[in-house]
C-alpha cells in the first residue's frame, strides 16, 4: 500500500490546530502540555504522548504520525536518521525542579502553522517557558548535526535554592 505522506501531514495539521482551538494547554504549558517551544525554532515534544495524542485527533495510528512526520523532514533526525534516544533533561524557568523526559523535537513552523490555519490563532506560538539544562548542549548539538542548531535561549541552570 502506498502511503500519501502530504495528504498524512495535512491531516495531522488539521487535528492538532483543531484540537488547540478546543484546548489551548495543550501546547506551550510547562507540566501540561505535549508540546513546548523551545525556541523559535523547534518545540520539544513529548515521547509517546505527543504521537498517541496527534494519532487520535487526527484519526492516524502513532507508528505512522511518527513515520509521516520522519518522512516529511518534520522531525529532527539525528546521525542514522534515529531520533533522540536519551530522556533530555528540562526546567521551568524560575524554578529548580529538574525533570527527566523522553522527548523528541519537530520544526516550528509544523506546529505554528497548524495553530494558525485550524486553531484560530493570529500568528506563531511564543516560546514557552520551559528550558533545557544547559550541561545537554553538547549532546544536543550532535543530534542537530546538519540542520539549524537549538538556539541559546533553549538552554539554561536551575536557580539555586
Amino acid at each position: 500500500m502506498l502511503v500519501d505522506y502530504a495528504d498524512t501531514l495535512s491531516r495531522l495539521e488539521k487535528g492538532l490546530g483543531r484540537h488547540y482551538a478546543q484546548s489551548p494547554s495543550i501546547l506551550n504549558v510547562p507540566g501540561v502540555s505535549v508540546a513546548l517551544k523551545i525556541d523559535p525554532f523547534y518545540y520539544l515534544v513529548l515521547r509517546p504522548a505527543f504521537f498517541e495524542l496527534l494519532g487520535k485527533w487526527a484519526a492516524v495510528p502513532p507508528a505512522r504520525v511518527e513515520e509521516t512526520l520522519a518522512r516529511t523532514g518534520n522531525l529532527v533526525l539525528g546521525p542514522g536518521r534515529q531520533g533522540y534516544d536519551k530522556p533530555v533533561l528540562v526546567y521551568e524557568e524560575g524554578t529548580r525542579t529538574v525533570l527527566k523526559l523522553p522527548a523528541e523535537f519537530v520544526p516550528a513552523e509544523l506546529i505554528d502553522r497548524a495553530v494558525v490555519l485550524y486553531g484560530n490563532e493570529p500568528g506563531p506560538l511564543s516560546v514557552s517557558g520551559l528550558r533545557l539544562v544547559a550541561d545537554q548542549r553538547e549532546a544536543l548539538a550532535g543530534h542537530f548535526a546538519g540542520v539549524t542548531e537549538l538556539a541559546a535561549l533553549a538552554f539554561g541552570t536551575p536557580q539555586q535554592a
